[in-house]
Formats: structure tokens, sequence, C-alpha cells
């Protein structure tokens, strides 16, 4: 009879509390479970443990159909006191103290029910930590089960990102997921914006274009609702933001064209040839050796490292200045 001892005390496991149940009825109805159950016992003794025990399971779950789950507790506590025996591979020591680990038909199929892991999860709250609720909450969350997937998200703000995203503006993004994803692009701003602008201030130090104010503050506020800072001020700071970007992005292409242009129009051989004909002429001087004298004049004032460097910095900022 090892084999229903162990059924009866793996499902009292789940029941906490005790009702006030007629002590006669409920006498009566443990001791006739327990007379089927040791008949299910002789009948079915030539089969298999499992066999046996899920017939006794199903005759245990019939048993308990109409009781409520703390009558269920009180109802397997005195049905466990009738089969005083364990299993040989549970000591007695191992079920005092409780470490004894039994596992049934019973606890497969419960395990299976969602309103059974709903009923236990809800009896275990109020022990839960702060941690573990926030932990069995994100889960909830990741499996779709929680209130939160369904949160009431203000209708235009998520048709224009459903628009730009392309996903069906029906649908509800799952909230943390968003603000997941808000840490990490308002991560990217940031990083984008403290390069940028140094770039541009490292490229024109004395430029009058600045930015008004430092994104993360304003990001913050909006996200706050502080009424200094508007919607307007923050899309127009991001907007600035992208064009200094796309500026400098683009500057690079711009400006080695504009001092490729430059310097062919400065030192290239026809230009130098030209401008010795078009110069003063020399007693006693041959045309290349006028055509290099030239050319050593004009690199002495433009090709030294400085120069070249204030150059391609004057072209970037003056580019830079022109889109924004």
């Amino acid at each position: 009879m090892a084999g229903c001892w162990c059924l009866a005390r793996a499902m009292s496991k789940t029941g906490h509390a005790c009702v006030d149940m007629s002590l006669t009825d409920s006498t009566k109805q443990v001791a006739a479970l327990a007379n089927r159950l040791r008949a299910i016992q002789a009948d079915l003794a030539d089969q298999t443990n499992d066999t046996r025990q899920e017939y006794m399971a199903d005759e245990i779950r019939r048993a308990l159909a109409d009781l409520t789950p703390a009558e269920r507790a009180e109802f397997l506590a005195e049905l466990g006191e009738l089969f005083p025996t364990w299993e040989q591979n549970v000591s007695a020591s191992d079920t005092a103290s409780g470490t004894a680990k039994v596992v049934t038909q019973m606890d497969h199929q419960e395990l299976q029910d969602p309103s059974f892991l709903a009923k236990r999860l809800c009896d275990l709250a109020p022990q839960l930590s702060a941690s573990q609720r926030e932990a069995v909450t994100a889960m909830l969350a990741r499996a779709g089960l929680t209130e939160g997937d369904q949160s009431d998200w203000p209708a235009e703000p998520l048709a224009k990102l459903a628009a730009r995203l392309q996903f069906d503006d029906q649908e509800r993004p799952n909230a943390g997921h968003a603000l997941e994803l808000l840490q990490i692009l308002s991560e990217f701003s940031l990083s984008v914006e403290q390069i940028a602008w140094n770039m541009f201030k490292a490229m024109a130090p004395s430029t009058n274009i600045k930015r008004s104010a430092p994104l993360q503050k304003l990001l913050a506020g909006f996200l706050l609702n502080d009424p200094d800072v508007p919607r307007g001020q923050v899309s127009q700071e991001i907007e600035r933001l992208r064009k200094v970007n796309a500026a400098l992005l683009s500057s690079v292409g711009h400006a080695s064209r504009q001092f490729a242009q430059r310097y062919a129009a400065k030192f290239s051989p026809a230009e130098i040839e030209a401008a010795v004909r078009t110069g003063p002429k020399k007693m006693f001087s041959g045309f290349e050796i006028l055509c290099w004298k030239k050319y050593t004049e004009l690199a002495a004032d433009g090709l030294d490292e400085a120069a070249i460097d204030h150059e391609i910095r004057e072209i970037v900022r003056q580019f830079v200045e022109s889109v924004i």
C-alpha cells in the first residue's frame, strides 16, 4: 500500500489552510476512498507500479472533485494517515524531515493544468520577496500573460511608430521591451551627440552653431513630463544633431574633393606654366628654371602641414554650417 500513501502525501503538499468540515462525513468519505484504493491495489497486484498509481490517482481525483482546495488538504491528510508505510526508496527520516521527493502521475497531470498552477502562484504570492515578484512578473510578461502587454497606448504616437517600424497598429508593444529599446536608443543618441558636437567644435572652434541644451537633460525632462521641456524642443535638438552628424559624415567626401580641386588649381604643372608665361620676364633664366622657382614659391606658403590642416578644417566648417 506504499503507493497509496505516497499519492495522498504528494497531493496534500499543495494545500495550506483547513476548513471546518463535518468530522463524520469527512471520515466516512476518507474511509470509503481508502477501501477503494486497497481494492485497486489488490486487483492490480500483477500490474506495474505506474499502472496501479494511475488507477489510484484517477480514484483520488474523483473523490476530490467536489471539494475546495482547502478541504482537499484536510481530506488528503486524513487519507495519508491510513497508509503509514513508505516507498522502498524513501526512508522514515526523509519523510519526517520533509526531504523525500515523490513524483506521481497526479503530479504530472497537475503540472499541466493552468488553473492549478495559477492557483499555486496566487497562494505563494504573499510570501514572495520584491526580487522574486519582479522575476515572476518578467517571466509572465515574456510569455504574454500579463496586463502589461495590453497597455492602453496613446493612439497617435502608436500609429506613427507602427508606420515607421511597419507593424500593425492594432498590436500592442510590450511595455518592458519598449523601455529596454528606449534605453538602447538613448545610449546610442547620447554617444552620437558627444562625438558629433566634439568633432565639430574641434573643426570649427569659433563657429556660432552650438547645441541648445544637453540632449540627456532634454530627454529626461520630456520623459518625466516636465512642462519646461516641450516635445518641439526635443524634436528640434534631435533634428539639429541629425544635421550636424549627417554634415560631418558628408564632409569627408566634400572636403577631399574641394582640397583636391584647390591643390590642382594652384600646384598643377599647367597652372604653374601659365603663371610663368603671364608673369614678369627674367633675363638669363630658362623656362623650366622659372617654373621650378614658381612652384617653390607657392609651396612655401601652401604645402606645410599647418596650412593643409587649416584649409581642410575650413572646408569642413563651411560645409557643415551651410547644411545646418
